[in-house]
């Protein structure tokens, strides 16, 4: 009986040593958009176009609030 136990802890020892090689190599291909790892020319960049970004779905919700007339 115990080596039946032992054999199952290597074999679930494994599993997640497998699990977690697969894990960190596919986990960490898409680079999160914060300002943690930029430098500073790039985290202005990143504001510059997150900014041009709300401005341009504000403007495109406004176009679509007005070309929509109300109806009571």
């Amino acid at each position: 009986m115990a080596k039946t136990t032992n054999r199952t802890n290597v074999y679930i020892l494994l599993l997640a040593i497998l699990i977690a090689a697969i894990a960190g190599y596919y986990l960490p291909t898409k680079r999160p958009e914060t300002g943690a790892s930029m430098t500073p020319k790039e985290y202005i960049e990143l504001v510059e176009k997150k900014k041009a970004q709300r401005l341009k779905y504000a403007a495109e919700e406004n176009a679509a609030e007005t070309a929509q007339p109300v109806e009571k």
